[in-house]
C-alpha cells in the first residue's frame, strides 16, 4: 500500500528523494511535506494536484528564480541600446539578441519567456558565472519532452510555451517552431519596411 504522506527530514530522505522524483511526479494523491529549504520549492510544486496549475507553478517559479539571480545586474552590458558583442563588433543595429523578437518593446520584453532567460552569449560567459537548467532545481519535475520545449522555445510568448508544455508532443512542437518561425521572420521584416517607409 503506497503512503499518502511523504516526509523529508533529513540527508538520507532527501537523496532517497531525488532518486524517486521521477516516479512522486505521478503521485497525485499523496502529500509531501519537508523543512529542508533545498527541496521547498519541490515540495510545493508536488503538493499542487492540478497538473495545468503545477505546470503554470514551476515555469513561473524558474522566471522569478532567474528575474532575482540578475536583478540590478545589467549582464548583456547594454550600453546605447548595444549589448556587449554589438559593442565589440561595432554593429549598426541594437537591441541585442531581443531586436529578433517580436514581443521586444521600449520598455523591455512583452512577455516572460524561460528559453530566452537561459540564453547567454559567449560575451556574457566570460564575465559572468551563469545559471543553467540544473541549477533551478524545480524543472526537474518537468518530463523529457517538456524540457525539450523549453530548451527550443525561443522568442516564443509565455502563454504559447505553457500550452506546448501541457499539450503538444514533441513532433507537433517542432512543426509549431518551424511556423512560428516563418510567421516571426514575416512580421519583423513588416515593421522593418514600416520603419524604412516613415523615413
Amino acid at each position: 500500500m503506497l503512503k499518502k504522506e511523504i516526509v523529508i527530514k533529513n540527508n538520507k530522505d532527501l537523496n532517497s528523494f531525488y532518486k524517486k522524483l521521477k516516479f512522486y511526479k505521478y503521485l497525485f494523491f499523496v502529500k509531501f511535506e519537508t523543512n529542508n529549504n533545498e527541496i521547498q520549492d519541490i515540495i510545493s510544486a508536488l503538493n499542487i494536484k492540478n497538473r495545468n496549475k503545477r505546470i503554470n507553478y514551476i515555469y513561473d517559479y524558474a522566471c522569478k528564480y532567474i528575474d532575482n539571480y540578475w536583478n540590478g545586474k545589467n549582464y548583456c552590458g547594454f550600453k546605447n541600446n548595444k549589448c556587449y558583442c554589438q559593442q565589440y563588433k561595432g554593429c549598426k543595429y541594437t537591441n541585442g539578441c531581443c531586436r529578433l523578437c517580436i514581443y521586444q518593446s521600449n520598455k523591455g520584453c512583452k512577455t516572460s519567456n524561460l528559453t530566452c532567460k537561459f540564453y547567454y552569449c559567449t560575451e556574457v560567459h566570460k564575465r559572468y558565472k551563469v545559471l543553467n537548467y540544473d541549477d533551478i532545481k524545480i524543472l526537474k519535475i518537468f518530463s523529457f519532452r517538456q524540457k525539450t520545449i523549453i530548451r527550443h522555445s525561443y522568442f516564443n510568448s509565455r502563454e504559447g510555451i505553457l500550452f506546448d508544455l501541457k499539450y503538444s508532443l514533441i513532433s507537433i512542437f517542432a512543426i509549431k517552431l518551424i511556423i512560428r518561425n516563418i510567421i516571426r521572420i514575416i512580421i519583423l521584416n513588416k515593421r522593418k519596411r514600416k520603419k524604412l517607409n516613415k523615413k
